[in-house]
C-alpha cells in the first residue's frame, strides 16, 4: 500500500486523486488547540458524552475496556499505555466545532462527530478497522499509525474491544501538530502514542443499504404509496407450502413497484433522512424565536447550530429532518455559510420551524 502526501491541502486534487480511495497524509492544513484532560473529562461528565477508558497494548497482549462516567481519580497512576476518548465533543464546545468548518467542502450530512483521544506514552485503541472515512488531526504530541489495506479481518474474541486477531502492517507515518492523516473506510489501522498525545478524529459516516430501506419502508408507509398486497396467482396444490419461482417473481414485482420513486421523491426522502439520521438527541435549546428575529434585526450573527444538518434537494432546503420552506437561494446561502442573512426576518414560520429543530444558535457579540 503507498501512502499519499499533501505538503499543503488542496480540496480538488485530494477529491481526485485519495477521497474514498486511499490514505493521505496532509501537512500545513489545520492545527487545533488541544484540550486539557481535566476539561475533556468535565465536558464528559456535565454534557454525558460517551468517554472511554482504553489499557494495553499488541505488546502486552492484553486489553481493558471501561466505559464512563470518569473523572480523574479513575485514571491508572502508571504513565504507559492508556487513552482516553470522548466522542461527540463537538457538540458541545463551539471551538471544537469550528474544526469542522475546514471539512465541509464534503456533504454536510456526512459529518458525524469529532471524537478526542488523549494519550499517555504506548496508549493505543489496537488495531483495527472503520466501516467509515475519518480525518485523524494531530493537536498534540506524536502518534505513530500502522496502516494496512489487506489484512486478516478476523476479530480477537478475547476481548470487549473490536480488535483484529493479527496485525502486519504494510505502510506506516508519524504525526506530528499541524498534520492530518485521511483514512478511506476499511483501511485497517493501529495508531500508538509515542509520548503524551492528543488526536482529533472527524468522523464521516453514511448509512448501510439496510438502514436506508428501513426508513424507506416506514415512509412508505406514511404516505400509502405502498399498499398493494402480495399476488397469489399460483398454488400447487400437491405441496402448497412451497415458495415457487412464480412467487419469488410476484414479491420481487411488489418490491420494486413500491421502491419505484422518481428521482425527486427520492430525493427528498434522502435529504430527510440523511439530514435526521444519527443526529445528536441533547442538542441545546435554540432561543425563542422573537429573540432570533429580534437578533437579525440587531446584526448579530445568527448561526445553525452546530450539531445541525442539512441538504438540498431539488432547490429545497432540509434540516434536522424537515423540509424548511424558503426561497432557493436563501437556502443554498445557509448550506454554504451556515449563516441567517437578514432577509430571513420576514420568514417567521421558517424560523419558528428551526427554533423547534433546535437548530439555531445566536453569536453572544455583535457583528
Amino acid at each position: 500500500m503507498i501512502l499519499g502526501h499533501l505538503d499543503r491541502f488542496h480540496r480538488a486534487r485530494f477529491l481526485e486523486e485519495f477521497w474514498q480511495q486511499r490514505p493521505c497524509l496532509i501537512s500545513n492544513w489545520v492545527q487545533p488547540d488541544p484540550l486539557p484532560l481535566a476539561r475533556l473529562l468535565e465536558l464528559a461528565e456535565v454534557r454525558e458524552l460517551p468517554v472511554r477508558l482504553v489499557q494495553g497494548s499488541r505488546e502486552q497482549d492484553q486489553w481493558q475496556l471501561r466505559h464512563g462516567p470518569l473523572s480523574a481519580a479513575d485514571l491508572p497512576r502508571s504513565e504507559r499505555c492508556w487513552t482516553v476518548l470522548v466522542q461527540e465533543v463537538d457538540k458541545v464546545d463551539d471551538e471544537v466545532a469550528g474544526l469542522l468548518d475546514q471539512f465541509r467542502f464534503l456533504p454536510d450530512w456526512m459529518l458525524d462527530d469529532i471524537m478526542i483521544s488523549d494519550a499517555v506514552d504506548g496508549g493505543s485503541v489496537g488495531p483495527h478497522v472503520d466501516a467509515y472515512d475519518v480525518f485523524l488531526v494531530q493537536a498534540a504530541g506524536q502518534r505513530r499509525w500502522e496502516l494496512a489495506a489487506a489484512f486478516d479481518d478476523r476479530r480477537d474474541p478475547r476481548f470487549e474491544i473490536d480488535l483484529l486477531a493479527s496485525w502486519s502492517q504494510q505502510a506506516s507515518a508519524v504525526l506530528r501538530p499541524g498534520q492530518t492523516l485521511y483514512l478511506p473506510a476499511g483501511v485497517a489501522h493501529h495508531g500508538i502514542a509515542l509520548g503524551h498525545c492528543q488526536t482529533w478524529s472527524v468522523g464521516l459516516r453514511t448509512p448501510s443499504a439496510a438502514e436506508l430501506m428501513f426508513d424507506l419502508a416506514e415512509h412508505l408507509d406514511r404516505h400509502g404509496s405502498a399498499s398493494r398486497r402480495l399476488p397469489v396467482k399460483t398454488v400447487d396444490s400437491e405441496a402448497p407450502a412451497t415458495l415457487s419461482t412464480e412467487h419469488l417473481t410476484a414479491i420481487r414485482q411488489l418490491l420494486d413497484e413500491a421502491m419505484g420513486m422518481n428521482d425527486e421523491a427520492l430525493a427528498d426522502f434522502c435529504a430527510g433522512f440523511l439530514t435526521r439520521w444519527r443526529s445528536w438527541p441533547e442538542a441545546p435549546e435554540s432561543p425563542a424565536v422573537e429573540a432570533v428575529i429580534a437578533a437579525i434585526r440587531q446584526g448579530r450573527t445568527l448561526r445553525l447550530a452546530a450539531a445541525a444538518r442539512l441538504a438540498l434537494s431539488n432547490g429545497r432546503l432540509y434540516v434536522n429532518g424537515e423540509h424548511v420552506d424558503c426561497p432557493p437561494e436563501l437556502g443554498r446561502h445557509v448550506a454554504v455559510t451556515r449563516e441567517f442573512s437578514a432577509e430571513w426576518q420576514q420568514l417567521e414560520q421558517a424560523l419558528i420551524q428551526l427554533c423547534e429543530l433546535d437548530a439555531i444558535a445566536l453569536e453572544a457579540q455583535p457583528q
